[in-house]
């Protein structure tokens, strides 16, 4: 399974960096060519026209991630053939506008080729009842799964209404389902899982409140069809030990916000697929609840039944089902007393709009971790003085090197001051981790007593996290510490030099070095973006320690 788990990974880190870059793109486009959704105060909670193709990025980041790693096997191509169809219909869908029956169409023959090319069907329902397994004829298996997808298609596309929402739930869903796999399964599913979840968390960067972009009937369609194929794929595939409930668990809050709205809907003699403010986020609205609160609530209401689904997997399916519709219609019936008992419930009035970063509380803060840059700046010379004082030999290899991003550093410094500058940022890695690397040769020598230098270090990288996370969290708007692409970029790499080869990992104790380095750069950004003045002196001091560790250890 490690194999698996590697390609995962290295998948997952592609469909991430793709989204990253493609959003931003895709929503300079729309912008330009008014593709927008525009706001509706009957059903829609926003207050802008905003772009709706975040969806395309979903699947374009999938995509590439999937055919730069991986082989398709028959599945994966019936996935991918079924995913073009439903991605080509939420397109024209955002772009034009398509009736529902067309939609629907559109659906239903992506659920078809997938289902026919892929030989994947729902016909093994468990034993849902207690009086043993229900196994679905051909016959009647194709019809059943064209609903079950379809219905988890629509599920998604409508809790697809509050900022953050539908992405949060599905990244929720999708890393279950990859735990399940991970312990259960064949690994099929787990890259599956990991080049959508490396999409969707791509996209939700740009799609948290305020919402930046929406995934639109593109991404919502897409997403809803792949989930519903993966828990298909997931429990009946053969030698596959997932109950058939288990995704309906995972799934658990779309499935029945889908069901009750729809139910509601015919009872009051409407149509089931006319848009209104019925659904669980527009109750929580109308609580007084506001957009932030609503999304978390939600959130917790989907890992609630992800954690479930995780604990109780080998449960019998009866139980479950019986455990899902009585915690539901609990669910239900104390959410309608609360709508027609509000008055009795006057906290959930007190909800505000306004972000916790608008708190006096969270600004007072701010001011306490700007105090942390002077004390990461201390603890930083610290360190360069004990790598100076304590250096160890350097090899002609590691020289070269060191000498290598030293001249780098010094075009950089002479080419630009700009302390926002990615290849200023990517000196300061490369520079901090060969630094990281040469002091670790000398962890043994001694500095007063019985401190040496591996102590002294660990002393000082311990006050250094503790700085490092509260300037990070309390930080001010104008300071971006880990929201490029470059940021994330660094960081995978990173995680990729870890894991690269258990040998190599354990030769070199690559772990604990790597970890060393990213709280390095971290703290010599966090100095840097403080003020132009302390670029200039973190990017000089970083030169001449380098130079003289280099020098001493070749002596």
């Amino acid at each position: 399974m490690r194999p698996q788990l590697m390609l995962s990974f290295y998948i997952f880190l592609t469909a991430l960096f793709a989204a990253l870059l493609a959003v931003p793109a895709l929503r300079r486009w729309a912008l330009g060519t008014g593709s927008l959704d525009l706001p509706d105060e009957e059903r829609k909670v926003h207050s802008q026209a905003t772009p709706r193709l975040g969806g395309v990025a979903i699947f374009l980041a999938f995509l590439f991630a999937m055919l730069m790693f991986k082989e398709f096997n028959l599945q994966v191509r019936a996935l991918m053939a079924g995913g073009l169809i439903i991605f080509v219909t939420g397109l024209a869908d955002d772009l034009v506008g398509l009736s529902p029956g067309r939609k629907f169409a559109g659906q239903i023959l992506a659920c078809l080729v997938t289902m026919t090319v892929g030989d994947l069907y729902l016909s093994n329902l468990g034993d849902l009842f207690g009086f043993g397994e229900i196994v679905l004829p051909l016959w009647l298996a194709i019809p059943f799964t064209v609903f079950a997808v379809v219905g988890m298609i629509n599920a998604v596309n409508l809790i697809d209404g509050l900022d953050g929402l539908a992405g949060g739930v599905t990244v929720i869903a999708l890393a279950t389902f990859f735990v399940l796999d991970l312990h259960a399964g064949s690994g099929e599913c787990m890259i599956l899982c990991a080049a959508l979840l490396g999409g969707v968390l791509g996209f939700l960067k740009y799609n948290v409140y305020p919402a930046r972009i929406f995934m639109g009937d593109v991404g919502s369609l897409l997403v809803g069809f792949l989930l519903g194929f993966l828990a298909i794929q997931l429990t009946q595939n053969p030698g596959q030990s997932i109950s058939p409930m288990v995704p309906v668990l995972v799934l658990g809050v779309p499935i029945i916000d889908t069901v009750w709205v729809m139910t509601q809907r015919m009872l009051c003699g409407g149509s089931p697929f006319v848009a209104d403010r019925t659904h669980l986020h527009h109750k929580f609205l109308d609580l007084g609840v506001q957009h932030r609160f609503t999304v978390l609530i939600i959130y917790g209401l989907s890992l609630f039944g992800a954690v479930c689904a995780l604990q109780l997997h080998e449960q019998p399916e009866y139980l479950l089902l019986a455990g899902y519709l009585a915690v539901s219609g609990l669910f239900y019936l104390a959410l309608r007393f609360v709508l027609r008992h509000r008055d009795r419930f006057p906290l959930l009035q007190r909800d505000s709009q306004a972000g916790l970063k608008q708190t006096a509380a969270y600004r007072r803060m701010q001011d306490l971790a700007d105090l942390a840059v002077n004390g990461l700046k201390a603890l930083v010379g610290l360190l360069l003085l004990l790598a100076v004082l304590a250096g160890g030999r350097a090899s002609t290899q590691e020289a070269i090197f060191a000498l290598a991003v030293v001249g780098s550093g010094a075009v950089l410094v002479w080419l630009t001051r700009d302390p926002g500058n990615h290849f200023f940022h990517g000196f300061l890695y490369l520079a901090g981790l060969v630094l990281i690397v040469l002091l670790e040769q000398a962890g043994g020598h001694r500095i007063v007593g019985e401190l040496d230098v591996a102590r002294a270090g660990l002393i000082l990288y311990g006050l250094m996290a503790p700085l490092v996370v509260v300037k990070i969290i309390f930080k001010r708007p104008q300071e971006i510490y880990l929201s490029t692409p470059f940021d994330f970029l660094i960081l995978a790499m990173s995680l990729s030099l870890v894991i690269v080869s258990p040998e190599v990992t354990l030769a070199y104790n690559l772990p604990w070095i790597v970890g060393k380095a990213v709280l390095l750069f971290l703290a010599l950004k966090i100095v840097a973006i403080s003020a132009r003045s302390y670029a200039n002196q973190v990017c000089g001091a970083m030169l001449a320690a380098l130079v003289i560790v280099v020098v001493r250890g070749l002596g």
